[in-house]
Formats: C-alpha cells, structure tokens, sequence
C-alpha cells in the first residue's frame, strides 16, 4: 500500500488517548493525498542529505551487528531529507525502523499487531489498561502522570482494526528517555491488575458506590466511551460497512467494542491476549530524529529485549476470500436531530481491492480514489451530489488503505429513503462512463502536483505523522522502507499511463464493473432507537444480575469499595521520571519580522524562513463594519467563497486551478481578544494559501479573481455546498459535543466569547440547519453577494507573508501587483476595536437536550487579557486541576476525559467528554475550585502543572507559521516572553488566590450540558432546557 498523506498541521499537544478521535484521524489520513511523493525533475534544488543521516550511514553499514539488531537496510531518501535505517532484533525478531533527519521534534512509537476475534474490545481496553502501571513504575496510571512531567510535544496511545500504537514526541533528549522508558515498561512489563480492568474495561457496581442498596449497574471508561462511539451514527455505518466486506477475521468484529459484547471479557482472557500480542516477536520500533540512534538500540536491548526469546505470536491476517457474488444488509441508527427528517438514510457500496502489500498497484488505487472523489470535478460529485440525492459522501466514502485487503466505499448520506435504488444505479452508471471516458489529464496532473507541493510542506510534527501513516503498512508486513520510495511510484505511474493511455479505465473495469466482491450497507434511523438501545443494555444488566449469587454480590458491593479506596489514596509517584521546571529556558529565540506598506497602504508583515521553495501567505479581512443582519452570514461565506466559480471560471475550473497551482484556497472566522486591553478584540475573515514559489503569480491572480469576480449566481451549486457544510458540521457534534459546551459555556463571560458562539458553536449550527432546510435560497444567496461587495477589497485588509530569503524582492513585487489588481482603497484604521457597548456578561446556564446516551458538560468563568500577570498563574491552575478531574470524573466518574482550561484573553472553563453523569460532575467543577482553595496540594503539583502548560507554550513551529502570533494574535515576542515568566513565576499562593478571586468569587458564570433529558434540570429554575 502507498503512504497516505502525511497528517498535516498535526496538532503539537498532548491529546487524550482516544479510541475514536485516534482512529478516525488515522482513517481521514488514508483518505487524503499522498504526502512524500514528488513529481520527477520538478523539485527546483537538490536536496540535501542531513548531517543524522550522514551519521547513520557511517556508523550502521548493512551486516553489522549493534546492540542485539542486524542492519538489514540503509536506504537514501533524498526528497525527504532522510535516510531509513532498517534493523531485526536477533533474539526476538521485532522490526526496528529509524528515520535518521535532521529534526528536534524525535519520535518514538511502539507498536503490535492486535486481532481481535470477538466484539469484547480486548485490544482496547488492554490499550488503556497497560497504562495504568507497570513494574518499574508501579503508581496507578503512570501514563496520564507523565503528562504533566514531561515537555512532550505528542503522547497518546491508540487501537485501530488490527494495530496498536504508542507514539510520543519531544524536543529534549532526557525528555525523550525518560517517556521511552516508561511507554518500554507499560507494554511489555504492565501490572495489569484486575482493579485496572475494572477500572478502563467494565465492571458491575452500585450505582451509588456508598450504597449498597442502589441498584447494580454497568461501568467502565471504555463501556462509557463505546457507548458514545455508537451514539455516533457515522462512526455505526463506518464500522459495520467494514465488518460487512471483510467479514472472515479480524476486520469482521468490532475492535474498539460493541456496549453489549464488552462485559463478556473478563480478566484472565486481557491478561492472555497481552501475552501474544505484546510480545517483541510482535512488536515493530520507530525512532526519527536527531537523536543518536546507537543509544535508542542500546537502552531498549539493555532493559526490555534482553530478557525475551523469539515466540511466534500467531497474529498474521489472512486476504479476505474472494465472494462470487456481491452482498448487501441494512441496520438502523438513532435520528439526527440537526438533519431534515426525510433525508437521513445513509448507502455505500464498498469494493474489495488488493493485498496492502501490493505498493504500486495501491499506489495506483490511491489515486484513483482521489480522482472519483476528490473535488467538484470528481465524477462521484457530479453524479451524486450534484443532484442532491443527499447532503454529503457517506462515512468512510474513498479509498481505505488500513486493513489487509484495501477497500474502496462510495455512497451518500442525507438521503430520501426512496432514492436509494437511483443512487445505486448512478454509481453503476458513472464506473460504466469512467471505464469508456477515463479521466482527463489536467484532473491527473492537479493531483500530481498536490503531491509536490505535500514534500515540500515542512510540518513541525512530520516524523510523528510518518510514524502514523506507516503503521497500518509496516504492521502487516509491508516494506516501510519501500513504502517512502513514492518518486519511483510516481514515475512507474507515468509510464504506464504513456505506454497505454486506457491504464486507468482497465482498473476501473477490475476492481469496480467486474468485481463482485461488493458489499452495499444502507442505514436509516429508527424513532426508538436509542430506547431500543437502553433496553437491550438492561436486559443484558437483568441477565447478569438475576444470576448472581448473595456471595457474588458482597464482592461486588467489596470490589466498589475497593476501587474507590484504590482512587482516593494520594500515591507516591516518585518512581516516575520527570523533567525539571529549572530546565525550562526563561530566554526565548526571537522571530524577525518586517513590517511595511504595500499598494498605497496595505500592511505586510513579511518572515523569511527557510521554507523549501514555498511562499505562505495570510490575510485578514476587518468585518467590524459589517452591517448587524449580515454578521451571521459571516462563516457562511467562509464556506462557499473559494467553491462557487470567479470570472470566466465555473466552480469545476477554478477548483481545478486551484489544486494545479496551490495547496488549497483558505477561508475561516477570525475572532481574538486584545493581548492587553480586555475591552478591545479584533474580528474579521481569515484567508490563507501557499504554493510553489514558481507559481506565486498564478496563486495571487486566483485570490484577484475571487475578490474582483466571485460567482454567486448558481443557486445549485450552492444549494449543494450549504446541505454538505451543515451536514459536515452536524456530524461533528457527537464527536466533539466538549467543544460546543465549552464554546456555550462560555458565551455569556465575554463578547468574544458570545461571537465565537454565533459564528462556530451551536447557534451557528442551528443557522445551517435552518438554510440547508429551505426551499429557496435566493434571497441568502444574494444577502451573500451584499456582503462580498462589503468585505472582498484592499480597504480594511492586513497580510503576512512567509517566504524564502532568496524570494523576498520578487515576492513583494508580485504582491505589490496583486494588491493593485483588488478593489478599494487602503484606509488607515487600527486593526482593533472596542467591544460593543451593548454586551454585559451575564449568567447563562444551558441544557442542550440530543438525543445522546452520553453526556458533555462544561462550566466556564471570565478570564483575564493574555498580558495580565495573572494570566500565568490561571493557566498553571487548570493544568493543576487536571490531577482532581481525573480521577473525580474519569477513574470514578467513568467518563472518558475532563479536564480545564484558561485560554488568555478568553475564559475559563471545565469539561466532561462522553460522560455518563451530568449534574454530578457539574458540581465536581465546583469541587476542584475547593481542592486548590484547601490548599490539597503540592509544590511538586505545581511544577507538574507547568510543564504540562509548556508543552503547548513551547510546541515546535514551522517556518510556515514563524510570526503568525504576532500577526493573528497581536502577541510580539515581548509579550510572548513576558507570559512565559507570569508562567514559570506562579506559586502556590497565586494558584489559591486567583481560584478564589476568578472562580469561587465571580460575579458570572456560564454553564452548558448537552445530552439526555434530564428531569432535575427542566425542574430547575436556574436553567434553560433547549430540545433540539
């Protein structure tokens, strides 16, 4: 199988270990465009080996032996700037693989092949359970611990169809020595007790754990999260989509856990799939970087490979056997209360394709899954969504390189029920056109050149991204070394398309017209479906506890007691490493800037940076002055801008224009509060690009024609975009509910708050849904057009500019001619403005009822300006809380994360994330205010607090983004250093004294829970009850 595109702009924080955020960023991964590959003879320089790969070849000749492993491969990746290093443990077998580049941000990840054949959620729950504590370092939940002792850049663990992975990142090497030692030990040397298990998998416990009365129910923080998971009506049709066309073995069950097959495992049968799957004979090393890979080889030989003997784990995945006829089954789902009530059927019909081993001809499928799908010129968008059969690609729509056999899936959602029979025809129809027709050159050659400009994009996480997109190949025993060799995919490509011209069509013909190993899923919503849900949960729940004895229920009742003992008890974690806050530099690497005047006025702020050949550009567009009845039209516009066709060019061509000469057209909301002044913000519409520098002419020229020549006048097509968008964000819902609490929550604390609200959060929701439902969109259309004419010229326009040293003159003059091509005149006008004299904060308590077995709850209170010296010591406070929220709402709760946050210049606010409790852990936000006002605390807790702070504060950035604070935010370095030291200067008193002054003390708070009806709530006159 090919690379999958590099995960870009992957966000360099420490993220919670989730099932489903983790996969599902690894499978949109596989559906993007291949990142490593480049065109042959377009790169304009040559790259340049980096001196880690000079070291590895010198040192690591092919044949040697080093530390137990055998250097099997030393391979040259010249377009990359790497060179991978392929060893084998000698005693156990494990496959080791080492990117030796020239970058600070390392990477380690370890990972096992993981095949579930039960629908019990082994592979997962053992995920969360090995971190839970280990030999070496015994304490409850290391992992979670090491968060906040650690300046990683990344730490999570994750659990996809047949794989396992534990990556983290960081800059430091003590750092990085430290995190390898405790993921080493957590894998092959965990506790595993049954306390654990209970813990993260299920258990039965009294619903009130200090009642023995109460009834017996289900828990557990993976039971919690996979009832969430199928909440999700995507996340459903995805999983059952790939059960059904892969049925025979692994991929045949569901590997992160179906609610009601997860109680069926118990202790002993985790305890024995870890000793076959985390095994070294199944295990596959990654390390990237510049670190010394000598010492990585010794440290892990001296204290984990050494004590082990080569088994055979007995995991490989057998190909799926080839049907002779293809099949078909419908499954129903709970309604979406966001979509219109006759549109909500889903359909796709998904294709067995090739061994993942097979690279070229992946390569090969990879590509034409972009061609079929990718963009208005896709034939799958002509003659499917153009037609509005439904509002958006099914789930797991595209090309899907993950599993044994690659699979391709096409089909709709928000569908008619009745146009089920026409949309299958359509894709009948549009394969058969394909296999005559073929694709056109330009549309291949916009693909390729998105391929190029991918390599060239410098990405501060790119080894971690590596690290991701090789996993599900490397894991079933594709050549990952092999797989980075996409130049030599690339020119084998352009060969066979030379020598004949119908390659492309015979493939269609293959895999689409005469495969019958095809598999057609519909689904539509049910109206009690989720009391169906619950019903079957308390029958299984009947079921388990009508058969217990008097016995098993005084260990159960013995058992709570126990665990709650267990979660309460203030552990020693000093056998934990950790990194020292006196480490943490007080100085800070300035970024050089130029500030200057384009065009008659137009501000620039222009970075050069080494960024391979690319110019990045940013603009921000002032909407202050945009009349009230268009405001909300706002992020609507963001959405359509760049899709709707400009001047001569229709939406298909400018699309096409765009992906030959760009790396994609960027339009987004832009709201931020004052660094300083809490009474100022800035609001307006952020645009972004980048290209080669070669073609930064043809980029500017398009960004001209939008501005000057922007096509509102094809009702279809933006009927089309409207349904798609308010479907994207619909579906987002149940994915990232913590989100739109927060965002709620925190709406009545500020202005910025309110409008961040109206343009991203659930009111701006709520406004899609109610366009995307309209019979006629005339009138939003031309209210669009009102509101381009105000916004899209020079007059109220900023721009920051990074490019290369060498590019600098020739990049001001292009821009320079650019903005002379736009309407408007540069009016002089601070960037700022005052918040609007009508807003009050005020309290707002909001109960968001969906129909959701889970809930998200957030508590929010107002902040204080990024330049404030207590914005340091709020920040440092809600880290700290993280050690309370914890173990009060995951390891007790069961839910599957919470947490606090203080963004300066925003609020502050608490969080629940697929929670089984809703009031509750409400009042647990209360209680972690009480905890640090008791003074429950210690130095070391807040030193733990500021290193978890400084992994976001000090994230490596890209030369892409070098300068984007000052320019987006308003932060110069002054002030970026300054907050460093409010950070490292916080003690405890300040901690105790802005809990008190912020939190307990303030005058507003909001609050926001979305999730089931609730009866105390809509009892409750202190809260609102919204029924969507």
């Amino acid at each position: 199988m090919t690379l999958s595109r590099l995960i870009k702009n992957l966000e360099t924080t420490v993220i919670r270990r989730t099932w489903t955020e983790s996969i599902k960023n690894i499978n949109k991964s596989f559906n993007r465009r291949l990142p490593f590959a480049t065109v042959a003879n377009s790169v304009e320089s040559t790259p340049v080996i980096s001196a880690a790969s000079e070291a590895v070849k010198t040192h690591f000749p092919v044949g040697s032996k080093i530390s137990g492993f055998l250097v099997k491969e030393v391979s040259d990746i010249r377009e990359l700037h790497l060179t991978a290093v392929r060893l084998e443990h000698v005693a156990t077998g494990a496959d080791y693989l080492h990117i030796a580049r020239d970058d600070s941000n390392n990477v380690f990840c370890v990972g096992f092949r993981t095949t579930p054949m039960d629908s019990t959620g082994v592979p997962h729950i053992l995920e969360h359970t090995v971190l839970c504590g280990s030999n070496k370092y015994p304490c409850r939940d290391p992992f979670m611990k090491m968060l906040n002792r650690s300046l990683s850049t990344f730490m999570n663990a994750m659990t996809g169809s047949d794989f396992t992975i534990y990556p983290f990142s960081s800059q430091h090497p003590v750092d990085f020595r430290n995190l390898m030692s405790v993921y080493l030990d957590a894998v092959f040397n965990p506790k595993l007790t049954e306390y654990d298990f209970l813990q993260e998998g299920w258990r039965l416990e009294h619903e009130d754990v200090n009642n023995p009365s109460s009834p017996l129910v289900f828990k557990g923080v993976v039971f919690n999260e996979m009832k969430g998971v199928f909440a999700d009506s995507q996340q459903l049709f995805s999983q059952k989509l790939q059960n059904g066309v892969l049925p025979s073995h692994t991929y045949g069950v569901v590997y992160g856990g179906d609610p009601l097959c997860i109680p069926d495992l118990t202790w002993e049968q985790l305890k024995n799939f870890h000793a076959y799957h985390y095994h070294p004979s199944n295990a596959r090393f990654y390390t990237y970087g510049d670190q010394p890979l000598v010492d990585h080889l010794a440290f892990i030989q001296d204290n984990y490979l050494s004590k082990f003997t080569k088994i055979d784990p007995k995991t490989s995945v057998p190909e799926e056997p080839t049907w002779s006829e293809p099949r078909c089954a419908h499954i129903s789902c709970g309604g979406d209360p966001i979509g219109g009530s006759d549109q909500q059927t889903s359909l796709a019909v998904v294709y067995k394709l090739v061994n993942i081993n097979d690279i070229f001809e992946n390569f090969v499928l990879q590509l034409l899954g972009l061609l079929l799908t990718s963009g208005p010129n896709a034939p799958f968008y002509e003659s499917l969504m153009e037609p509005q059969f439904g509002s958006s690609f099914s789930p797991f729509a595209g090309y899907n390189g993950h599993t044994r056999n690659t699979t391709f899936a096409i089909g709709l959602q928000g569908m008619k029920e009745e146009d089920v029979d026409r949309v299958k025809s359509a894709i009948d129809d549009t394969f058969k056109g394909l296999a005559e027709t073929g694709f056109p050159s330009e549309r291949i050659e916009a693909i390729l050149h998105s391929i190029e400009l991918s390599l060239k994009h410098q990405s501060s996480s790119f080894g971690l991204g590596l690290a991701m997109a090789l996993a599900p190949l490397w894991n079933l025993d594709t050549d990952p070394v092999d797989a980075l060799q996409i130049n030599r995919n690339i020119e084998h490509f352009r060969k066979c398309l030379a020598e004949n011209p119908n390659f492309l069509q015979e493939k269609i013909k293959k895999y689409f017209i005469s495969n019958k190993h095809k598999f057609t899923l519909t689904m539509s919503p049910q109206s009690n479906y989720e009391a169906q849900l619950l019903e079957a949960e308390n029958l299984l729940l009947q079921t388990r506890v009508t058969s217990l004895s008097d016995n098993d229920k005084a260990k159960i009742w013995e058992q709570g007691q126990t665990l709650r003992q267990k979660q309460d008890v203030e552990e020693d974690i000093s056998c934990l490493p950790t990194f020292k806050v006196s480490d943490i530099s007080r100085n800070i690497t300035s970024t050089l800037v130029k500030d200057l005047s384009l065009s008659g006025g137009v501000p620039v702020q222009i970075c050069n940076q080494p960024t391979n050949g690319i110019t990045y550009f940013s603009a921000v567009l002032d909407t202050k002055s945009i009349p009230g009845h268009l405001q909300p039209l706002i992020p609507l516009l963001c959405s359509v801008l760049t899709r709707m066709g400009a001047g001569q060019m229709n939406f298909r061509t400018l699309d096409q224009e765009i992906e030959l000469k760009t790396g994609g057209l960027h339009v987004a909301t832009h709201v931020t509060p004052h660094p300083v002044d809490v009474s100022l913000y800035e609001q307006g519409v952020h645009i972004s690009s980048h290209c080669l520098n070669k073609k930064l002419t043809d980029m500017l020229d398009l960004w001209s024609l939008i501005f000057n020549e922007v096509k509102f006048d094809d009702l279809q097509r933006f009927s089309t975009l409207v349904k798609m968008t308010a479907t994207e964000q619909a579906n987002s819902l149940v994915f990232h509910g913590h989100r739109y609490a927060m965002t709620s929550s925190t709406a009545c604390t500020s202005y910025v708050g309110s409008l961040a609200e109206n343009w991203s959060g659930l009111t701006a929701l709520k406004h899609l849904k109610q366009w995307s439902e309209m019979e006629d969109l005339a009138p939003v259309l031309e209210q669009l057009r009102d509101l381009a004419k105000l916004l899209l010229s020079k007059q109220y326009m900023r721009v920051a500019v990074n490019t290369t040293d060498e590019y600098h003159d020739k990049s001001l003059n292009t821009f320079e001619r650019f903005f002379n091509q736009l309407n408007g005149t540069p009016k002089q006008h601070s960037p700022v403005t005052s918040i609007p004299s009508d807003f009050t904060s005020h309290t707002l308590r909001c109960h968001q009822v969906f129909p959701f077995p889970v809930n998200f709850a957030s508590k929010a209170y107002a902040g204080v300006s990024y330049a404030h010296p207590d914005s340091g010591a709020l920040r440092v406070l809600a880290r700290m809380m993280f050690k309370f929220l914890h173990r009060e709402i995951r390891e007790k709760g069961g839910a599957y994360g919470g947490g606090a946050m203080s963004n300066p210049g925003g609020a502050f606010a608490f969080y629940s994330y697929r929670d089984p409790n809703s009031t509750q852990t409400l009042t647990k936000f209360d209680d972690a205010v009480e905890w640090v006002l008791s003074g429950k605390f210690s130095e070391r807790d807040v030193d733990e607090a500021k290193l978890g702070v400084f992994q976001s504060v000090d994230a490596p950035v890209a030369p892409s983004s070098k300068g984007k604070r000052c320019f987006l935010l308003h932060i110069s370095d002054e002030l970026f250093a300054d907050h460093r030291r409010c950070i490292l200067d916080a003690t405890p008193q300040d901690l105790v004294r802005v809990a008190r002054v912020y939190l307990r003390d303030a005058a507003v708070e909001g609050a926001c829970l979305i999730g089931p009806q609730n009866e105390d709530l809509e009892k409750d006159p202190f809260w609102s009850v919204v029924t969507n």
